[in-house]
């Protein structure tokens, strides 16, 4: 790997990381943390740079491409450049990656289980990042995000940790008509569920999981509009104790997608 020491908070070359604090969503996107930053490089997804402390190349190792420059600094440098006080000591910045289309999505899918789940308005990254790492861990095939927060700010990546270069995102403006879309794409024997609360839902542990699924899920506030609703098929509902009206929306979420898993 082309490895720089750097000793200059304003070397032209540690640009992309500096100031992020106060960085808008742009064409970049900035990775922090080991575990993140090594997900990324693992990823089909390109990276410019990173910059680390010498501890962090050393551990990341065979994992920082040979054309991927590595910008090695003491971490009170390292916290200089990005003007926070920032503790990780490692730093991927890289093309923010593309919303695949739905007909590219499901190209390649064939025959055989799939999940997909569908998140409405989730307006706090660190939510929005919880559950792109629920997803992942529960093999959903791809999140279709729409009105919300960005997928790809540093804190929605630290939340996912890294996960989301993984999962394909599609991130859209007309989430019905993405769904309809999807449903189509995925064939006539898909589901669309949504995950409610109130009258008129059936107990989640008491839904027999079809094949091929579209999970629905909305922001703690509002839910799912009603035109995203209109689209299910079958409301599902978590049961909860007396006192509690609701669950945090990452943590109904793998609820959700564990008992919906395929073959339950």
């Amino acid at each position: 790997m082309p490895t720089w020491p750097v000793d200059d908070a304003q070397d032209p070359r540690l640009e992309p990381f500096t100031a992020l604090t106060t960085r808008k969503r742009g064409p970049k996107v900035v990775v922090e943390g080991e575990i993140a930053v090594a997900r990324a490089l693992a990823s089909d997804h390109p990276v410019d740079a990173v910059l680390v402390t010498e501890a962090h190349r050393e551990r990341l190792g065979d994992a920082i491409d040979e054309q991927v420059p590595a910008f090695v600094a003491g971490a009170a440098l390292v916290r200089e450049v990005v003007g926070f006080d920032f503790h990780r000591g490692c730093l991927a910045v890289m093309p923010r990656p593309s919303s695949p289309s739905i007909a590219s999505l499901c190209a390649g899918w064939g025959g055989g289980p799939r999940r997909v789940l569908v998140a409405e308005s989730l307006a706090d990254p660190a939510n929005l990042g919880a559950v792109v790492r629920n997803a992942r861990a529960f093999g959903v095939d791809a999140l279709v995000h729409g009105r919300g927060a960005d997928p790809f700010t540093r804190r929605a990546i630290r939340a996912a940790m890294g996960l989301c270069f993984s999962l394909p995102i599609v991130e859209s403006r007309q989430l019905p008509e993405t769904i309809d879309e999807l449903r189509e794409s995925m064939g006539s024997d898909t589901r669309v569920v949504a995950a409610v609360v109130g009258p008129g839902s059936v107990d989640v542990a008491d839904y027999r999981a079809p094949e091929r699924a579209i999970v629905l899920v909305g922001n703690e506030g509002g839910g799912l509009s009603a035109p995203v609703r209109a689209r299910a098929d079958d409301a599902l509902t978590i049961p909860l104790a007396p006192g509690v009206d609701s669950l945090n929306v990452a943590a109904a979420t793998a609820v959700m997608l564990w008992a919906l898993r395929p073959g339950q």
